[in-house]
């Protein structure tokens, strides 16, 4: 009788999954319906009243629709979940949960990821920021669209390179819904082609909706071809409410709910069926230019479509987002080649976008980037590392360049481009690698400062701080100086790692790179605050609020926090997110003056004069007093990162990856080069000898030399 019914049982499995092969995807697809809530910026009394509305999941009428839906099953929302990031917020937000029994998902916003980030909240409820997850016969991908301790989107490789194989294991018939806090279309963006790179990605696939927030509306359109909906927000401040998405036999039905007892949703948002299309989007293949080659004179265009005969109608190439496309003449087949000359385009990398149209009209889309070879710079070298990076790329004494990366790995590199070692951390780096000897230091956001072997890249000994570290360490030779989450600063022992002393007068995060001078370490925190301490045991010797947050209003959100303060014979000079520089006795915190428009801030090599990155899209040489020396015209841009001075050169990046080098004295523009393809380069730059060192969020490193 066993043995019967066993094979009977495997029978049956057999016979279902025969059914399951052959029937269309959405078959598979359960019935359920889930809820979208979007910008909660927690403490907002609103916010709180609206999720408790899900405390008792109630089937909802779909007014637009005249159908019901189920009770929600899950809930996504598309960040921005606090005001000003930390960890006491979150929790709170969390509260606002306690008697709501569903499953919660949260992708980060701008105002979770800016002062302090979430990551490292969110990675310790779903294993990293982004993740992906399945319920009834669909797949839900939720994305990191936030800046990592910034407040301008961007993705990395390593984000794009887990997207790649997570659908891949997915597969191109299932429903795939994908959550991210900012819009597709916002000029927040580096560019467009940050942008292309996620939407090559996920073309192929059988994508149902985006999900996004940011603006706190409740609307939908079309992005290339994409659903897009947008979830509102939990508080306003217009209506307040969420999107309910209902998938009922093969069909998606969305509407948006306003906050209220009345279980119906009112405002018609979206219906379309789940299964996959029966018309696959066409593969683009590029013979020309390959992803990453350099060219010289001309850059070969060719590429070719797999589309019917006739059906294609006519292609444009757009170079770095120009405003005027090129039409291309198509061959047969599909095909085109072109000609691009190659002194029309700046030394360095560009990217490169190319759009078929077919006889009805639809488009299709496919990205690219190359470089086009330089003289003056020569690149030395170039390793695209695989991860995304803001840390100021640290040179040893051997000449190994160091730097961590969003994957949270810290990488050692050796001429040309060889991968030295790389140590993995478990949370994401922010500030950069601090050399000494022959041991390096950095911190990471799972909350340890780690010490190094410079040359193996074996841990020597860690430190654990209260919260993650964003700060970048300093040293006076014989202790540590670094920074935490919770605005806890730490001295510790160079060789041990055994604490000297710790505090805790700042009252929130501090993720710069302190500055040492005479006995004393200055640095500013997102509490409003210029601290000073004396760095034998760590007690105040001054405090000061920033000069922007004196203004009042948000006065956080303009803290001296981002961009590390540098002293000038006896003046401090700090910078702030409202783009003032104050300039304070250092002994005193006494403010003497300030400075508009600035970014960052440098100290010259002879520490006689400061450097100004100017939101103007100028470098600027200064006194102690503030009196110009010289000013130059270079794309500076408002990214808040020091500019360096080395062997008689100074060297500012750009926000989109133009570097520019300039001769100290005099203030000349000694040449440009393009280190990234129109991609945020948030990193300062690193400098040895006559080579200048430049990472940036595609992951590249540069090394250049005159």
């Amino acid at each position: 009788m066993f043995k019967r019914r066993n094979l009977w049982s495997i029978s049956l499995i057999a016979s279902l999954f025969v059914c399951m092969v052959v029937l269309p995807s959405w078959a598979a697809v359960g019935n359920f319906t889930f809820v979208h809530i979007s910008d909660d910026h927690t403490t907002q009394t609103k916010a709180a009243q609206t999720i408790s509305e899900l405390e008792n999941p109630q089937p909802i009428l779909l007014e637009p629709f005249k159908t019901i839906a189920l009770p929600p099953s899950f809930i996504i929302d598309t960040g921005d979940v606090t005001e000003f990031g930390s960890a006491a917020v979150f929790k709170l937000y969390k509260d606002y949960f306690k008697n709501v029994d569903l499953p919660l998902y949260i992708s980060i916003g701008n105002h979770d990821g800016t002062w302090r980030s979430l990551t490292y909240e969110i990675t310790q409820l779903y294993g990293w920021p982004y993740y992906s997850f399945d319920k009834n016969g669909c797949h839900f991908i939720v994305l990191y669209s936030a800046g990592f301790q910034h407040p301008l989107p961007a993705f990395g490789p390593e984000q794009l390179t887990w997207l790649q194989k997570d659908l891949e294991k997915a597969g191109k018939d299932i429903p795939i819904f994908v959550a991210l806090h900012h819009p597709l279309s916002t000029r927040e963006f580096a560019s467009r082609y940050d942008v292309d790179r996620l939407l090559d990605i996920l073309r192929p696939y059988n994508i149902a909706i985006i999900m996004y927030g940011h603006g706190h509306g409740a609307n939908c359109g079309k992005y290339e071809n994409f659903d897009i909906v947008q979830g509102g927000s939990t508080y306003g401040p217009g209506p307040a409410g969420y999107q309910v998405y209902s998938i009922m036999d093969g069909h998606l039905r969305i509407a948006y709910k306003d906050q209220g007892p009345e279980a119906k949703a009112t405002k018609k948002m979206l219906e379309k069926p789940l299964a996959a299309p029966t018309k696959r989007y066409p593969n683009i293949s590029f013979a020309s230019p390959r992803k990453g080659a350099t060219y010289s004179a001309q850059v070969p265009i060719k590429a070719w479509i797999a589309a019917g005969k006739g059906e294609i109608v006519s292609a444009v190439v757009r170079v770095d987002e120009a405003e005027e496309t090129t039409a291309l003449e198509l061959k047969a087949g599909g095909s085109f080649e072109r000609l691009l000359a190659a002194k029309n385009l700046k030394p360095g990398a560009h990217n490169l976008k190319l759009t078929f149209k077919d006889k009805d009209g639809a488009e299709y889309h496919k990205s690219t980037f190359f470089y086009i070879e330089s003289t003056r710079p020569r690149v030395l070298w170039r390793v695209l590392t695989g991860t995304a990076s803001k840390t100021t790329p640290a040179v040893g004494p051997d000449g190994t360049i160091y730097i961590g990366g969003y994957d949270g790995t810290v990488r050692a590199y050796t001429a040309p481009a060889k991968s030295k070692w790389v140590f993995p951390t478990k949370g994401m780096i922010c500030g950069e690698v601090l050399t000494q000897g022959d041991k390096v230091y950095v911190g990471s956001e799972d909350t340890y400062l780690y010490c190094l072997n410079a040359s193996t890249g074996k841990e020597v000994w860690k430190f654990q701080a209260e919260e993650p570290i964003y700060s970048s360490p300093v040293s006076d030779g014989k202790s540590i100086y670094f920074a935490c989450g919770t605005g806890a600063f730490y001295s510790v022992d160079a060789a041990t790692g055994k604490q000297n002393w710790k505090n805790t007068d700042a009252g929130y995060n501090i993720e710069i790179k302190p500055f040492l001078w005479e006995g004393k370490v200055y640095y500013g925190a997102w509490d409003t605050l210029i601290y000073c301490l004396n760095t034998a045991d760590g007690k105040l010797v001054w405090k000061q609020v920033g000069h922007g947050s004196s203004y009042g209003g948000a006065a956080r959100y303009y803290s001296p926090a981002d961009c590390g303060p540098v002293v000038c014979n006896g003046v401090l000079f700090t910078p702030d997110r409202k783009y003032d520089c104050a300039l304070s006795n250092a002994n005193t915190g006494e403010t003497i003056s300030d400075l508009k428009g600035i970014a960052g801030v440098g100290l010259s090599e002879d520490g006689q004069s400061v450097y100004l990155r100017c939101t103007t899209n100028k470098l600027q040489k200064v006194d102690s007093t503030g009196k110009t020396i010289w000013s130059v015209d270079v794309p500076a841009g408002m990214v808040p990162t020091a500019p360096t001075e080395h062997n008689g050169v100074v060297y500012v990046c750009g926000n989109k990856g133009t570097l520019s080098a300039v001769s100290a004295s005099e203030g000349k523009v000694l040449w440009q080069y393009e280190t990234t393809p129109s991609l945020y380069v948030l990193a300062g730059v690193g400098a040895s000898g006559s080579t200048s060192y430049v990472v940036g969020l595609d992951g590249s490193l540069t090394a250049l030399a005159p």
